[in-house]
């Protein structure tokens, strides 16, 4: 790096001086472009400098979007690549989708009764009828502008765009009503890359991937392309010069409605997109790949037995070289036989190659690769591989293990995508007059409390079912736990929608006789307490 006159006076004068003011400009560059810092070369405490393994490593400290932004492209080419045909993504995504969101997060409307001075009774009224209107519209497809799927679908889509990319977007535009869709609200699912700078531009302090924020870093628009930028080929003359043509979008309307949904999970103060799911352990997902291809090419090379003929005098037999007979086997006919004798002439020794596949060291080594990569996702070892080949409470250990992640992701969905979609549907279901909410739109405080909702999921499973029965009965009957959370953890379904078909079914057993009798020995049911007499 050169000097400039100012340095090299100093350095003249004072060498010492001089020689630090060169390591800082050296400190300078290197920071700048993203290299390694002098102190990896000079012994700098806290930075490796002593250690000769680390010393080439020195990451400039950068904000969340420096880090993380250029990279996004790339990053997410790579994930959705390995989460198409790399056989341990492909099975963490789908561990992940079947277990978050099975078959879909279903919507228990819980208006705050005591804020809004309700009856039990009436409560449960309400939360039926909305929860029919609701089912009205999230059961269709039409609720989708493109008709691809109905509400739940785009549930599992919403977290799949989100872990392979990053993140994804929602857009809640409006549609006229059709004889079958009274709601004009429609969901469209846009991929990461919808969302970028107009033209391609550089990231600003204002405007950074395709998100613009006020001073204080909250987001105000989103920068949506008409297209997506890689569905242009290049050299298509005007669709290339139009692959960066968007609109903004702001994140909600005059009115303060919802128009465009984020659904990412941030890792880093002020940072504006999402990072893939996949990230962390691309290259080790590659490596893995390429090492396991490696080893099953040399398995099927080791499948054809190959013979290697040796001679004294370092010739091939006259066999191999075509000098054989004009009506004897051709020397790409030579093969060995089933229990076949074959004679050798004089000088000739017979080779085997043994190339010692398969690898007997490849199932730990790929196994203490994967015990990483389950860490890495949140998803034990055994439930990324499906295999339980340990003890129960190893088992159970994992799923509960598993399950804290799964529930995490399941609420994380819940707050982004559900209960938004879920507040703008009922704003206009109360708007147009199919539900009853007074006070909804004069009272934020009262909005809230007909907004309430809890979204439940299908349960967890269960190792050994009448055990954990066993102690969630004893939860119940000890007031520690409701039969509605119960059912919800159990089963997955609601108790309230339930318990109208359990009394019909008990009055139909009740009538027929059918009931079961308890077994000698066990208490009897519990019946009607009836009231204690005052003491006089």
């Amino acid at each position: 790096m050169s000097t400039n006159f100012i340095d090299r006076a100093i350095g003249y004068f004072s060498p010492q001086r001089g020689a630090a003011r060169a390591q800082a400009r050296v400190r300078m560059a290197m920071a700048e472009a993203g290299g390694v810092a002098l102190g990896a070369y000079t012994g700098d405490h806290g930075t490796g400098g002593n250690k000769p393994l680390r010393r080439n490593w020195q990451p400039a400290a950068r904000d969340a979007n420096a880090d993380t932004l250029r990279a996004l492209p790339t990053q997410r080419g790579q994930s959705r690549e390995l989460a198409r045909t790399h056989p341990i993504a492909v099975g963490a995504m789908n561990t992940l989708l079947d277990r978050v969101v099975g078959t879909g997060l279903a919507l228990v409307a819980q208006p705050d009764r005591k804020l809004l001075g309700w009856s039990e009774d009436q409560a449960t009224e309400w939360k039926a009828a909305v929860q029919r209107e609701f089912s009205l519209w999230a059961d269709s497809t039409e609720c989708d502008l493109t008709l691809a799927g109905n509400f739940y679908d785009r549930q599992r889509l919403v977290l799949e765009s989100m872990r392979e990319s990053g993140d994804c977007f929602t857009l809640l535009p409006e549609a006229e009503p059709t004889s079958t869709m009274p709601y004009r609200l429609r969901l469209q699912l846009l991929e990461a890359d919808r969302i970028g700078n107009p033209h391609g531009r550089a990231d600003s302090d204002e405007i950074a991937g395709g998100v613009r924020c006020d001073a204080r870093g909250r987001p105000l628009a989103y920068h949506v392309y008409d297209r997506h930028p890689g569905a242009v080929l290049a050299g298509r003359g005007s669709l290339t010069a139009g692959r960066w043509a968007g609109r903004w979008i702001e994140q909600r309307g005059p009115s303060g409605r919802q128009r465009l949904l984020h659904h990412w999970l941030p890792t880093r103060p002020e940072q504006r997109r999402g990072v893939p799911w996949l990230a962390p352990i691309i290259a080790l997902l590659k490596d893995l790949d390429t090492y396991t291809d490696a080893e099953i090419k040399a398995a099927v090379v080791s499948a054809f037995f190959t013979v290697f003929i040796t001679t004294e005098g370092g010739n091939p037999a006259p066999i191999f070289t075509g000098a054989q007979q004009a009506d004897g086997p051709a020397a790409d006919q030579i093969g060995l036989g089933p229990g076949a004798v074959v004679g050798l002439a004089k000088g000739e020794d017979a080779k085997f190659a043994n190339p010692n596949r398969p690898n007997t060291a490849f199932d730990p080594f790929v196994q203490a690769i994967l015990q990483q990569i389950g860490m890495a996702l949140g998803i034990p070892f055994e439930l990324l591989l499906k295999r339980f080949n340990s003890s129960y409470s190893a088992s159970k250990a994992a799923l509960l293990d598993a399950w804290m992640f799964f529930r995490g992701q399941r609420t994380w969905l819940a707050r982004s995508f559900c209960q938004p979609v879920y507040e703008t549907w009922l704003a206009e279901a109360v708007g147009a007059g199919r539900v009853a909410a007074p006070g909804f739109f004069s009272d934020p405080l009262l909005r809230w409390a007909y907004s309430r909702a809890a979204w439940i999921g299908d349960s967890q499973g269960s190792i050994n079912p009448k055990d954990e029965v066993a102690a969630y009965t004893a939860a119940i009957e000890a007031n520690l736990m409701t039969h509605e959370r119960a059912e919800w953890e159990l089963f997955g379904s609601d108790w309230n929608e339930t318990t109208d078909a359990k009394i019909s079914e008990r009055r139909r057993l009740d009538a027929a006789g059918l009931v079961p009798q308890p077994k000698p020995g066990a208490a009897a049911p519990a019946g009607p307490r009836e009231p204690a007499e005052e003491e006089t």
